[in-house]
């Protein structure tokens, strides 16, 4: 059986950077093992519950496969004071897949957050969630998510005079339930307090929750209507019930930089835990926080796991009211206008540089990747390598073994597929 990692442990038996083994994984073999067939079998199989499949899909599913192999492209890194050596391995960067890089995205954003758009108040965490009898069109289409975020802005903006001070307001889409269910609601982030236009803050006035609600379910609803989803009969219905299934949910403040960092990384996070992912002779469990263990074969476990992949260039995570990009973008004008009028020279920017990946590593597991291990020294980065063949011979001079392909599933786990190509496939031994 895989042996399972959880940061706690890592922290705990590794007292220096190693890298990570992505082939290893339970993730990693039931993609590698299943990734073709379920290509194929699409159309037939998920394609009444998923929709169509997506470009998207397969090209995340692929850049997986290929995220953190030293094969695929490296960074050399060296010591000066002992001459060790290492190769770190290129990511994938993908949204909805990959654990590591869904880790390393939420980082960065919870340090641009804290950094860049997060103000003197402190934030509060909001969420937002729609009925079970309207998630499914998101499934099938995911433009419509937008009608989330604006109706969401709308049931605040309801309770608040915008005109004369706005609150600052960032929400993130999720689709991810507890067991992979396809379930879209919005996280976010909500400053306890508002703005006038100098930036002069006051407290928040207190949100009725239930005015909130009903105004947010009447935003979803009148789009759905408008764009003949539903009849206004079904909306007449859905407002009339005692639980309509709209809620919406409001934290108490956060009073420190930990707090706030830790809510954002939460509130970016991926929909895949590998702590919860095991492969059985029956297929792929997945079990939950209250310990039910739920139950696919591999097929339909990356079908499900494909509903929560946006779209490329979707946008996922939006900025309200005072966090608005151009709120903050008209500010920054401002400021620099202020410091142009004066005669000293412009200070220098207050920006800080996105998060590096020694750094990320640095936060999540509390040890600095680029010490070296021998010495103790500070390590650099002195070349990137994307030649195999030179990859192959560094590999070779420092004693690194290649990759090699995950253990098969178990034979089990696949027999259902492979009874549909016996039964729909006749030249299945062709592919």
């Amino acid at each position: 059986m895989l042996r399972r990692y959880t940061w706690e442990k890592v922290r705990e038996e590794c007292q220096h950077y190693r890298r990570r083994r992505p082939e290893t994984s339970t993730l990693y073999q039931v993609v590698y093992h299943t990734r073709h067939s379920l290509e194929y079998s699409w159309t037939e199989r998920f394609q009444p519950d998923y929709g169509s499949l997506r470009a998207e899909v397969l090209q995340v599913y692929d850049e997986y496969l290929n995220c953190g192999l030293l094969s695929n492209g490296v960074a050399r890194v060296y010591c000066d004071s002992c001459k060790h050596s290492l190769l770190v391995a290129f990511s994938c960067k993908k949204r909805g897949v990959c654990p590591s890089c869904s880790v390393k995205r939420a980082v960065k954003f919870a340090e641009h957050i804290y950094a860049e758009v997060l103000e003197r108040e402190p934030p509060r965490h909001i969420v937002f969630s729609i009925p079970k009898r309207l998630r499914v069109y998101f499934r099938y289409d995911r433009k419509l998510c937008s009608i989330l975020f604006r109706a969401a802005w709308w049931s605040i903006a309801s309770q608040v005079n915008t005109e004369q001070a706005s609150p600052g307001l960032i929400l993130t889409l999720q689709t991810a339930g507890e067991s992979l269910n396809f379930n879209p609601h919005l996280h976010g982030l909500i400053s306890d307090g508002v703005f006038a236009g100098d930036g002069t803050p006051s407290p928040l006035p207190a949100l009725d929750l239930e005015a909130v609600t009903r105004v947010f379910a009447e935003g979803v609803l009148a789009e759905f209507a408008k764009r003949e989803l539903i009849t206004d009969e079904v909306m007449r219905q859905i407002l009339s019930q005692e639980h309509s299934g709209f809620s919406v949910w409001l934290g108490e403040p956060f009073q420190d930089e930990q707090s706030d960092k830790f809510v954002a990384r939460y509130v970016e996070r991926g929909p895949l835990s590998l702590e919860k992912l095991a492969v059985t002779g029956a297929g792929v469990s997945y079990t939950t926080k209250d310990g039910a263990t739920h139950e696919f074969d591999p097929l339909e476990f990356l079908a499900r796991l494909s509903a929560h992949i946006p779209n490329s260039y979707e946008s996922i995570t939006r900025y309200y009211g005072y966090y608005s990009c151009r709120a903050r973008g008209e500010r920054k004008k401002r400021e620099a206008q202020s410091q142009v009028s004066k005669i000293e020279p412009l200070p220098e920017s207050s920006r800080k540089p996105s998060s590096s990946w020694a750094a990320c590593i640095k936060q999540i597991y509390e040890l600095d990747p680029l010490e070296c291990p021998k010495c103790r020294s500070q390590m650099r980065i002195v070349a990137f390598v994307q030649d195999p063949q030179e990859i192959k011979k560094i590999m070779q001079s420092l004693g690194l073994p290649d990759s090699t392909a995950p253990p098969p599933l178990p034979k089990g786990s696949t027999a259902e597929f492979e009874q549909y190509c016996l039964d729909e496939i006749p030249d299945y031994d062709t592919f």
